[in-house]
């Protein structure tokens, strides 16, 4: 209908009509472009919120097995180390002490994410849209390192966990393991930062035969180098996740949100994975 008025006016040399159609159908485009765009930056808001949301759930999360994950190692540190100082005469242990230290001493957890939703952004691109805000700058990083993967790297081919796995009687290995090792931690023990590995426990066996056990590892010429270098490396790695910790402690999530975590629908524990 415009298109015909402005044929109309043309062809009457009303050039005044003509300048005002032309200011209209201008003002007409420039419009539908605005609307455009308003819905383009409303969808993409929506859609950046969505994603803030997901990550800051799961990377919340995450934070806690990170957490969980330092304090399992510092552990397994301080049993590395008793067990060295007993060997090499500074601070002699019980047989049965020492033989549950010499076990946890192997021990190393793997982090394995909440969900991959990191993964998904990267792949999709949406973490653009998240990465210009402290959380999601702080999860990029996160995300990126392979700080807290070199726990796993590193424990899996300890020199002193493949000694103390070749040469400790099998019987005495699972007996060990099944007394004392790795527990699942509630939510609430997660958020108190209580450690799956430092519990108390006890030796359902012979004295004489706890007593062989520990002097076939005292008496390794290998054992006391394997476990100086088991020691510095953990100490390394300990000093570096923990400052990770101290970069995505502000984005740790709360106990409601850690209850909606999949892995523990129907469940209040939270099982950090343990290479036993």
């Amino acid at each position: 209908m415009l298109l015909r008025s402005l044929t109309k006016h043309i062809k009457d040399q009303n050039w005044f009509a003509v300048a005002l159609d032309f200011i209209i159908v201008v003002a007409g485009i420039l419009i539908a472009f605005q609307i455009t765009n308003w819905n383009e930056e409303r969808a993409l808001k929506k859609r950046t919120n969505a994603l803030i949301e997901r990550l800051e759930t799961n990377f919340g999360s995450d934070v806690w097995v990170v957490i969980s994950l330092y304090n399992y190692h510092q552990q397994v540190y301080a049993d590395a180390l008793r067990v060295l100082n007993d060997i090499t005469g500074r601070e002699p242990m019980s047989d049965e002490a020492f033989l549950i230290s010499a076990y946890r001493a192997t021990q190393f957890n793997r982090f394995s994410q909440t969900a991959g939703v990191y993964e998904e952004l990267v792949a999709t691109g949406g973490l653009e849209l998240v990465a210009n805000t402290k959380m999601g700058a702080t999860a990029s990083l996160f995300y990126s390192t392979s700080t807290i993967s070199a726990y796993e790297r590193f424990g899996q081919s300890s020199e002193y966990r493949n000694l103390y796995r070749s040469i400790m009687p099998i019987n005495i290995q699972m007996v060990v393991g099944s007394a004392c090792g790795d527990r699942a931690l509630t939510i609430d023990q997660v958020m108190n930062e209580e450690n799956s590995i430092g519990y108390e426990c006890a030796l359902d066996l012979p004295p004489e035969q706890i007593e062989e056990a520990a002097q076939i590892l005292r008496q390794h010429p290998s054992a006391a180098p394997a476990l100086r270098h088991r020691v510095a490396t953990l100490k390394t790695q300990n000093s570096d996740v923990k400052n990770i910790i101290q970069m995505i402690w502000p984005f740790r999530a709360t106990r409601k949100v850690l209850e909606t975590r999949p892995e523990l629908e129907n469940s209040s524990q939270i099982n950090i994975r343990s290479e036993e």
